[in-house]
């Protein structure tokens, strides 16, 4: 029996999403609020400071959220403040002075994969070190005019907040992100509508809408299957980074590998170079494979080389522990498609993850499945480049750790991001014009042996007092949580700097 249902009372819920509107004069403050180059930029963090100190501390640093939240009356006194539309004006134009320089042709073109990114407080996209020098390279990538995508996910929840409870004990808060806060940009197709990235999975397909985050000249891709378009089920995969079982991580993996690919094909983007960062985003080359053997007609073995030819995998993690092996009931329940669609045997597939092929007790190696589609492998520093040969020597038998080709790239970091403006400052009155351009020209640092020892020692003192009054500052916000001892907390708050 069939009961007729009226569902004229029921709500219907859409989504909607309201921005300030800005006045003509202040446009220009939109552009750069959606472009981490403000990030790394001293003036254009002093810009936004300057609308409102107060309001700038609320919105936590994040330009975004300070325009939403700007009051019409500040608005409109804004515009008629001559020395901040001089203000604005200068650093637009040096922003657009930075995005208009064309790329640089002689370079590869690169796709890069990794599943965390350290850009900036206000996304919550990353964890630790891994994050933190992703976020680095493509800054840096940017600074270098490299024509370069990156590809990642757009976490719900992001990584934790850690607090103390009074016990002194670590408390793990996950506070969803709110996305109509941050800076960026959901991808949308040519009739307005969001994109959508289909990637299969066993039975069903997972639907993936995208975002854009512009960093700088680059932009980078974000993966989000939190949408009604899935199931409860799958709208977690992008809900926390590295959160959930291995069965979890395994759809991260492909949604970031095979996902990832799926997507750059969808915007149409191809590249010289596919640079997989750490083993989570190995089935990319998987994919890979199957585009040149479905789509170009060439052989398994012809589609490998060409595969191995383009792609580079980075190793973070110095002992076997850390990297991913997955079961091969649970592989198979998920990758098994795959062999057929490549013309070979599953014994085959599986055996490209494992260090042993015929050994079927061995589980399926996420960074052994990516030294075997990457003909370039590196560690993040020279040390771990030879621990790297040590630990990866199995997959190469007969061959000694230093004959294989595991190399090593020194871990650096984003000298614009993480150098206080004091520093730069002074770099910029000592060091010859343009320096910051040429960062790795030895001749452009010969100077600084020339700045004066007090000018370098009063910036140390003033950075670390500085430093100090932060620490006080948090200390005196905090220390009602922590219900720490009140004669402490005074002679600690009344402490000064040497």
């Amino acid at each position: 029996m069939k009961v007729k249902v009226s569902n004229v009372n029921q709500p219907q819920w859409e989504e909607c999403n309201i921005h300030a509107t800005l006045p003509a004069e202040l446009s220009k403050l939109q552009e750069l609020a959606y472009n981490l180059w403000w990030s790394w930029n001293a003036d254009a963090k002093d810009l936004f400071r300057y609308i409102d100190n107060e309001a700038w501390h609320r919105a936590d640093s994040n330009p975004v959220v300070l325009l939403n939240i700007l009051s019409y009356d500040r608005m409109v006194e804004l515009t008629k403040d001559a020395k901040f539309i001089k203000q604005l004006n200068e650093v637009y134009a040096e922003f657009r002075a930075y995005m208009d320089t064309p790329k640089d042709k002689k370079k590869p073109t690169i796709a890069y994969f990794s599943m965390e990114y350290g850009l900036s407080h206000v996304l919550k996209i990353y964890s630790g070190g891994l994050g933190i020098l992703a976020g680095d390279y493509i800054k840096e990538a940017s600074d270098c005019n490299v024509d370069m995508t990156a590809i990642g996910f757009l976490y719900r929840y992001g990584y934790f907040t850690q607090t103390l409870s009074p016990e002194g004990q670590q408390i793990a808060n996950y506070e969803a992100q709110n996305f109509a806060n941050l800076p960026i940009t959901q991808v949308k197709e040519k009739d307005g509508s969001n994109m959508i990235v289909e990637v299969p999975y066993p039975g069903r397909v997972v639907k993936a809408y995208l975002w854009q985050v512009a960093v700088g000249r680059m932009n980078l891709y974000l993966l989000d299957t939190d949408n009604e378009l899935n199931s409860e089920w799958d709208r977690q995969i992008t809900h926390q980074l590295y959160g959930g079982d291995w069965e979890n991580r395994i759809k991260q993996e492909i949604l970031l590998g095979i996902g990832g690919m799926l997507a750059l094909k969808k915007l149409g983007i191809k590249k010289d170079v596919y640079h997989c960062n750490e083993g989570h985003a190995a089935l990319m080359g998987l994919q890979r494979l199957v585009d040149l053997v479905q789509e170009e007609g060439l052989t398994f073995n012809q589609a490998k080389e060409v595969v191995r030819a383009s792609g580079l995998y980075t190793c973070h993690t110095p002992v076997p522990a850390g990297h991913d092996y997955f079961e091969e009931g649970l592989f198979y329940k998920y990758m098994s498609e795959y062999a057929g669609k490549l013309g070979i045997e599953w014994h085959d597939l599986i055996g490209m993850g494992r260090v042993n092929p015929d050994d079927n007790t061995e589980k399926f190696s996420m960074s052994v499945f990516a030294l075997n589609t990457c003909q370039e492998a590196n560690g993040v520093s020279w040390l771990h480049g030879e621990v790297s040969k040590k630990m990866f020597s199995p997959v190469w038998p007969g061959y000694f750790p230093e004959e294989l080709h595991v190399d090593y790239v020194t871990n650096g970091v984003h000298m614009p991001t993480w150098a206080a403006h004091e520093w730069k400052d002074i770099y910029a009155k000592y060091l010859p014009k343009g320096w910051m351009a040429d960062q790795s020209n030895l001749e452009m640092w010969k100077p600084y042996n020339d700045i004066p020892d007090e000018v370098i020692w009063n910036t140390r003192m003033s950075l670390k007092r500085k430093m100090m009054d932060y620490i006080k500052e948090k200390f005196r916000e905090d220390w009602m949580k922590t219900q720490g001892d009140p004669a402490r907390i005074v002679r600690a708050l009344n402490e000064t700097s040497g």
